[in-house]
Parts: C-alpha cells; structure tokens; sequence
C-alpha cells in the first residue's frame, strides 16, 4: 500500500513539473502548438509526415526559403512523443516507411487525433546583449493532427437543433447534395416532428443520413456535418450519434416545439443532438482545440475546381466556417475574448504538383479569393491570416510538348503516364473555362521511386519550406 502510494505521488509530481516546464516554456516563447487539419482529400497524413521529415532532415532537404536554414541556425532536430496522454502519438515511422516503401505507396489517412513533438535546437543570432546567455536553445513544437469534419463541428457549440436542421434543408436542397440521395430527404422532410419518435425507423434513417454524408464526401464535398458520423473518435459512444436533422421545422411553430415531448421526434432529437455537442464537440474544443497557437488548413483546390462550381461553393463556405472557429467569432467564451489562442492561420493550396510551375502563383491567388471574406474578418480579430501553394510530396515533373509545358510521372501501377493541363484560373472562371477544367482527367500519382528510409533522405517536395518560414519563423530568433 505505502508502495502503491508513492509511486502514485511521484508519478503526479513527475506530471506536475512536466506540466509547469511546459507553461514556462509558454511565457519564454519558446513552445508552439500547431494544429493541422484539411479539407476532403488534402493529403493531410502525407503533409505532416513529409513537414517531419523535412525538419529532421534539414541538412539534406532543400529549404532555402526556411530562414533557420538559410542562415544555418537550425542545428538539430528531434522527434519527442507528445506529453498528453489522451493524444496518440502521429505513425511518421509508419507513413515514411511507406513513401519509401518498394513499391512506394501514399500512407493511410488518420482517422482520429494524434500529436507528436518536435525539438528544434537552434543558434541564437550574434550580438546578443546577455553575456549570460547559451549560444543555442529549443524550440518545442506540438504538432496536433485531426480530421477538418472535426473542425467544422465546432460551430454546433451555439447552434440550436432546430437551426442546424434548417441549415441542412437549405443546403441538401442544392446540387450536387440533393441528387445524391433523394429520398431520404423526402423522408426526413415528411417526419412530423412533434409525433412519437420509431425508434427503429431513427436507426435506419440515421444510417442512411451517414452513407449520404460518405457519398457527399466521395463526391468532393468539404460541408461533412456532424463530423464523427463519419470520422467517431476511437472513445466515441455511438450512443450519442443517434439523430438526424428534420428539415420539415421551418413549417413549424417554434412555441410547439419547445412543448415537444421527450419521446417525440424532435424531442428525441435534439437532445441526443445536444448530447453530442456537449459530450464530444465541447471536449474537444477544450482538451485539444484550445490548445492550439497556429493554425494550417490544408487544401485541394486543384480537386474543386476540377469538380465544378458547386465543389468551389461548398469549398468557400466550409473555409469561412472554419475561420469563424479560428477567430471564435459567434462561439466566444469569457476567455476566448480575454485572449485568442491562435494568432496566425495559413492556408495552403496542396498536391501543387497537379500543376506546371509557371501555374503556381495562380493556384495560391485562387485559394486567396476563396478566403478573401474570412482573411478581412480574421484580420479583424487581430489573427494574421496568410496563403501559400505548395506539395508535400513532388510526384512529377515538368517537360515540354510540342512547345507546351506539360507534366509526367507513374501511375498507382508504375506506369509512365503525362499530360497536358488547362490553364489554372486565379479567380473564379467563366463557363468556357469551367467547362475545360471539368473535362480535365487529373490522373492518379503514386509517390516518387528511390526514396530510402534507411538512408534518411528527405522527400521531395514544392515550397515547404516557405509554410515552414510562415508557421515557425518568428519564433525561431
């Protein structure tokens, strides 16, 4: 028992110094957490494990536009397990292995939240006025990876079911979203909300609702809400995800169905709705979001635009749902308004690659115009918002065709495969150009051959260096 008892106490005074070692670091300027997240499809897993390998491998990597780099202060980096026990640790043993596997393959996407830490021991600048002080320091960086649906949850915090219900029918009444499953917005528009609830009848539906919302997201979609009805956490209680949205409430007097039963539709809905926000969207903000100091969203752009208007529609509206998150706007708490964890959001174009280079500054300008209301907002709030192109992984390579500049690489099977691509818009195009890009077959890339884990090469990659500069510059002096 004495035994038991002091190792229980020395374990709590080991979490306890950690716990203060890490605040100190925090008033020091000397520990930034940065979250990352990406909208459907933005190569997130891939994007995190080739930033990793980037800074481990610093001195054979080409990052010329990171200034630690260029001015040779960055002197080491190592790779820490992240101190938060509730975070598993992000697989970059596992997704590098697999970048550089025989054949290489794109490593699986993370379906839950993972974290990990790096250490980057840095000179200090000569001509430092302390004679006290080291010539070198740390920089610790908590990278927290979790999935965008996750993000765009957080808007629910203030959100009643009843406003969320008639968001879902003005959206699902769009296209694409009201092709793609006709009839169960016919049956979940023909629920009375005020009649007893089938419960039988709420499973199928409900399960219906999540394959809509999976054929939303294979379509390209970036609006996936809720969240966890398609990525749940590994803890999560399905218990709490049994609802739908009743788009029949805008007929609906607001003063009935406040004097809905508890076993009525709506009644049953909405509290499992409220359930949900406050047992798995609130921890969330507050054991992991809240954390965080920067902020980078990735992007496929060039995956939108190929899709059509709507996706680049959607696309905005998710963009500036999540810069409202960022900047706290309508979710404000008493703290949030004291100080605002993050102070920088960068937006980054990914698989730039797709593209040829004398495209890539249009690529950046496009993703510009779609945040442009969120960027004056963010701005606002005193948040510095930025844009960048980039890719984490170069899989091409640009060569020229009867006097065009075309790109070429290998396919998933390994074959050559080349092409010639429509100009890239750096702004929204008209129909001519809509209808080109469209009809653009953007064909699957396997990653580079010849990359060796053993030999710890660093990943090619298109001006990762420059997202590096703008997340982790400042804080490097």
């Amino acid at each position: 028992m004495a035994n038991a008892f002091l190792d229980r106490s020395r374990a709590a005074s080991g979490r306890l110094a950690r716990d203060i070692g890490i605040q100190i670091d925090r008033l020091r300027d000397r520990r930034l957490c940065l979250g990352v997240t990406g909208l459907s499809r933005s190569g997130k897993s891939t994007f995190i494990t080739s930033l990793i390998n980037q800074l481990l491998q610093h001195k054979k990597s080409s990052l010329p536009g990171f200034s630690p780099v260029l001015s040779g202060r960055l002197l080491d980096v190592r790779l820490h397990p992240l101190e938060d026990p509730q975070l598993p640790p992000f697989p970059y043993q596992q997704a590098w292995r697999q970048l550089s596997g025989q054949p290489p393959a794109w490593p699986e996407p993370t379906r839950d939240a993972s974290g990990c830490l790096l250490e980057l021991r840095l000179g200090r600048k000569p001509g430092s006025l302390n004679p006290f002080a080291r010539d070198h320091f740390s920089l610790w960086l908590e990278i927290r990876d979790y999935p965008g649906e996750w993000l765009l949850d957080l808007p629910l915090r203030d959100t009643s079911f009843r406003d969320w219900s008639l968001e879902c029918g003005n959206r699902f009444a769009r296209a694409p979203h009201a092709e793609l499953a006709p009839q169960l917005m016919a049956s979940l528009a023909a629920i009375d909300p005020l009649a007893e609830v089938d419960n039988e009848e709420l499973a199928r539906l409900q399960q219906a609702f999540r394959d809509f919302l999976a054929a939303c997201k294979e379509q390209g979609l970036s609006q996936i809400q809720p969240g966890r009805f398609l990525l749940p956490g590994h803890n999560d209680d399905e218990a709490l995800m049994q609802f739908v949205p009743l788009p029949g409430l805008a007929q609906q007097d607001p003063a009935a169905l406040e004097g809905a039963a508890e076993n009525s539709w709506y009644g049953t809905c909405r509290a499992r709705y409220q359930a949900y926000v406050r047992n798995l969207v609130e921890p969330f903000y507050r054991h992991f979001f809240s954390r965080i100091d920067r902020q980078l969203v990735l992007v496929d752009v060039v995956s939108a635009l190929n899709g059509g208007p709507a996706l680049i529609d959607d696309m905005r509206e998710a963009l500036t749902r999540i810069t409202d998150s960022f900047h706290y706007g309508r979710q404000n708490r008493l703290l949030q308004l004291i100080r605002p964890r993050i102070d920088r959001v960068l937006y980054a174009a990914t698989k730039i690659d797709q593209v040829v280079s004398d495209d890539h500054e249009a690529v950046r300008a496009f993703l510009a115009g779609l945040v442009a209301d969120a960027y004056r907002h963010a701005e606002y709030e005193g948040i510095q918002p930025a844009c960048e192109a980039t890719s984490a992984v170069r899989c091409s390579r640009e060569l020229e065709d009867d006097g065009e500049r075309a790109l070429s690489g290998f396919d998933s099977e390994g074959r050559p495969v080349g092409y010639v691509h429509p100009r890239f818009p750096s702004r929204l195009p008209d129909s001519e150009h809509w209808q080109r890009l469209m009809d653009w077959d953007i064909p699957p890339l396997r990653p580079p051959a010849g990359m060796s884990s053993r030999n710890a090469d660093a990943i090619p990659h298109i001006r990762l260096d420059t997202v590096l500069n703008l997340l982790l510059g400042d804080k490097c002096v």
